[in-house]
């Protein structure tokens, strides 16, 4: 790979651990493409997962309490989030200075996770590119969903989306790091394919008696072309990460909402998700 080839990468949002793990395929469809301009929003969780507590939280708070626990996730600053990130990273320093970024197992535990979603003008069209990151990994992780929703004015483009999910892991017997990943090609079965956008579910990697994970992300990236001859206003682009908070099972469904970035739950409860939102805007 070429330092260019690299910066190009870069600049359409794969991360360095996205680029490691890259597929040779998807590098060869990614290598060259130039990007002309990018709008792009990120917003910052904090979540906590404690013993159900009888406390009043501010309005930028929102909590879920359930039979045996509550959950809160809060919106932070990009600063806020990172001093947070760090400190979380400190505290769980194990004795031979290695970092621990699992939430804890404790009754209380203390997870970190971003959303970037952004509109990319390629000079071959239009691209939403949608990605997560855990910066301290959630207690629970099974069957999560990543998606990215459209307005009226514009159609995915069949075939032209593309997902992955990675990790990195450390041997907590032998010591070591690897990485991991698994793909979700446009025609695996997990992908949801609407007029309202694209949609991904993803089985969180988790840990094992011979594996502790490290780094865990996500991105999606699909097409998109503009339904008439009649020019829009506007691009807008509506990421959801949907985080499951228990185990669920890979057999539910779900609708995407035209011109928001709400989910409607089919075989399984809205409660059983911890969601996050963005809107990405330009100018057409």
């Amino acid at each position: 790979m070429t330092e260019n080839e690299y910066a190009n990468l870069k600049s359409l949002g794969f991360s360095d651990l996205a680029i490691d793990q890259m597929e040779q395929e998807v590098f060869n469809e990614n290598k060259d493409v130039i990007l002309e301009s990018q709008t792009e929003v990120t917003k910052y969780y904090e979540v906590k997962e404690q013993p159900q507590l009888n406390r009043s939280f501010s309005s930028s708070t929102s909590s879920t309490s359930e039979e045996n626990s509550s959950y809160i996730s809060t919106e932070l600053s990009k600063e806020e989030y990172f001093k947070k990130v760090e400190s979380k990273k400190k505290e769980s320093q194990s004795s031979d200075g290695e970092f621990s970024t699992m939430a804890s197992s404790d009754t209380a535990s203390t997870s970190y996770r971003r959303l970037t979603t952004s509109i990319q003008r390629l000079s071959s069209g239009i691209r939403l590119y949608n990605k997560f990151i855990w910066d301290i990994m959630p207690s629970t992780r099974s069957y999560d969903v990543l998606s990215t929703s459209i307005d009226s004015t514009f159609s995915p483009k069949s075939g032209s989306q593309y997902g992955q999910q990675l990790w990195s892991y450390t041997n907590p017997n032998t010591g070591g790091f690897y990485g991991g990943s698994s793909s979700y090609s446009s025609s695996s079965s997990l992908w949801s394919k609407q007029g309202a956008g694209y949609g991904v579910k993803m089985n969180l990697k988790d840990n094992a008696s011979n594996l502790r994970v490290t780094e865990l992300e996500g991105y999606m990236y699909y097409t998109i072309v503009k339904n008439s001859s009649v020019t829009p206003y506007y691009i807008n682009a509506y990421g959801n990460y949907s985080h499951a908070k228990t185990t669920v099972s890979s057999s539910y469904s779900y609708s995407m909402s035209v011109g928001g970035p709400s989910l409607s739950w089919q075989g399984v409860s809205s409660t059983s998700f911890d969601t996050i939102t963005t809107h990405a805007q330009t100018r057409y």
